[in-house]
């Protein structure tokens, strides 16, 4: 079990991570290097044509410590950084919008989350986290009222898949809710049920992507965490049935990553030869924690190579001023300017819904 070292997380320590090693498969001598020199030098290049890069957002939310300003400012400044790595496209691991709300206020946070991110230069692709569907609860019955229907509307499916440059990524749904009463929680076990229509269609959607290079599951709550550091299938706390899920996983043999968040806090575990990664925050509050062990407004950052494991980074989000309130200080800004224009990439991924 590893986890990220983040207090090696300095902007200058991420920055010189993007000095990346070609593994030798993926390099071909010499042949295609011109010169008019005579040295005998055997230069080595890069051949490998289906290597493609995407980011990983966090939560933005809850909103309490941080203030919903100051949150917009972090998931806008994360934008602008997304556009200087040009990824092919985007995911997030939920927690869009602050929620826990009606619909009617729940509409203006999902038009301001959207045209924030709508400013990237790819496509991107959520992840339905509890603040995202979970909506008002009514003070004299007790019950809560959710925004199931309104997410599907204006985000699009709870659980989805698509391919691209053969290898599958999967959006789990994580809140569910209880199949008995119908009640969304993640503080039970009995909420953190998988439905039999959300498992027959992974078990579905993973057989489609047998031939894949490689699979990459998004879901908000890192159902496998027993506790807060490690991983435990006895389906009696946090991630009911998740032991069931995870052996389907294994079972199909190309799962390489499964992405949460959720926590706010950055770990990393390996089970049975997957990879688990939580994510801190985009914009997230993270008042009460401290960098050092994890906690920080970030972003990852995904290689993927034919052949090749996966390259992972993660990239705190510069910001302009020293918010102590936030937990994270002011990050030197770029220093190269950013482009006049840039044109937008048409990436046509299609989605495989429920």
């Amino acid at each position: 079990m590893r986890k990220i070292a983040t207090n090696r997380c300095t902007l200058l320590g991420v920055l010189a991570s993007l000095v990346l090693l070609l593994p030798l498969s993926l390099a071909q001598p010499a042949e295609n290097v011109q010169t008019s020199r005579t040295e005998a030098v055997s230069l080595v290049v890069p051949t490998e044509q289906e290597s493609f890069t995407f980011l990983v957002f966090g939560d933005r939310t809850s909103l309490k410590a941080i203030g919903a300003k100051k949150s917009m400012a972090v998931l806008k400044a994360a934008v602008a950084e997304a556009n200087r790595f040009s990824p092919d496209f985007v995911m997030n691991v939920g927690d869009m919008v602050q929620g826990y709300n009606t619909t009617e206020e729940w509409i203006p946070q999902m038009e301001e989350y959207k045209a924030a991110m709508d400013e990237l230069h790819c496509p991107w692709l959520p992840t339905a986290g509890n603040h995202d569907v979970y909506g008002q609860l009514d003070g004299e019955t007790g019950k809560r009222s959710y925004n199931n229907k309104a997410y599907e509307r204006n985000f699009g499916p709870l659980w989805y898949a698509f391919e691209y440059k053969n290898n599958w990524f999967i959006v789990l749904f994580t809140d569910e809710g209880d199949p008995k009463t119908g009640e969304k929680t993640y503080q039970k076990p009995e909420g953190q049920m998988m439905s039999e229509a959300q498992f027959q269609w992974l078990k579905s959607t993973l057989d489609k992507a047998a031939n894949a290079d490689g699979i990459y599951v998004f879901q908000h709550h890192p159902r496998w965490q027993y506790g807060s550091d490690h991983l435990e299938f006895d389906n009696t706390e946090y991630g009911y049935n998740w032991g069931q899920v995870h052996e389907i996983l294994v079972k199909a043999g190309n799962v390489k990553v499964v992405f949460g968040g959720h926590i706010h806090r950055i770990t990393e575990e390996e089970h049975d030869g997957i990879q688990y990664i939580t994510l801190a925050t985009t914009g997230g509050s993270l008042s009460e924690y401290n960098p050092t062990v994890g906690r920080l407004q970030e972003f990852h950052h995904v290689t993927i190579r034919k052949n090749a494991a996966p390259v992972i980074s993660l990239f705190p989000v510069p910001t302009e001023d020293d918010d102590s309130a936030n937990g994270v200080g002011a990050l030197p800004q770029p220093i190269t300017e950013q482009p006049q224009t840039v044109p937008s990439r048409e990436t046509n991924i299609p989605v495989l819904a429920p």
